[in-house]
């Protein structure tokens, strides 16, 4: 008796759980995580000081990085195969927050000659304080976020990418572009 009592307990308790989770039985959409603004910025580079409320209508791209992480520098080809991709596209926007690891990379002239000799064109955020990190609740590098035009997170990927990684989030990006800008 005492078993068959456990085990009903051990169910409800596993369905209640798998209810929570999944929003109520799944039957309602899981509740959109507006990104958070850029904060703390010490230098914008390759662009002018961007405020992610401002893109609205635009799929924005957000990878957090370092110039000395072997994995970050594994996910350039990435990077750039979307500057290519996407160039011109005025509905996406390619932001970097380079958040250093250690105090030798949070020499600006040192990220800018990295950006350069790697091709690196897209608008970085130079986060030396780690605000934007912080703000994010990012955990690692790299990590991709896709946010979508109404300013909600919709995708993110933490580490290298990989070719599949990539294809992922750049059917991810595709799908988001082609939705239909939000209602001002």
């Amino acid at each position: 008796m005492k078993a068959k009592f456990a085990v009903s307990g051990m169910l409800v308790v596993a369905l209640v759980w798998g209810w929570c989770a999944l929003g109520k039985g799944g039957d309602e959409k899981a509740k959109p995580i507006a990104a958070p603004k850029f904060t703390g910025v010490t230098e914008w580079l390759n662009a002018k000081p961007i405020v992610l409320a401002e893109q609205k209508g635009k799929v924005v791209v957000v990878h957090f990085w370092t110039n000395g992480c072997v994995n970050c520098i594994n996910n350039y080809p990435h990077y750039r195969a979307w500057q290519d991709k996407y160039q011109g596209n005025p509905d996406l926007l390619i932001v970097g927050i380079h958040t250093p690891e250690f105090d030798a990379e949070k020499d600006i002239a040192r990220i800018k000659a990295r950006m350069t000799k790697n091709k690196l064109r897209f608008a970085v955020a130079v986060d030396n304080d780690g605000a934007n990190w912080k703000a994010w609740g990012n955990r690692y590098w790299p990590t991709v976020y896709i946010v979508d035009k109404s300013g909600n997170i919709r995708e993110h990927a933490e580490g290298e990418l990989g070719d599949e990684g990539y294809r992922k989030l750049t059917s991810t990006i595709d799908a988001l572009l082609a939705e239909k800008p939000p209602k001002k």
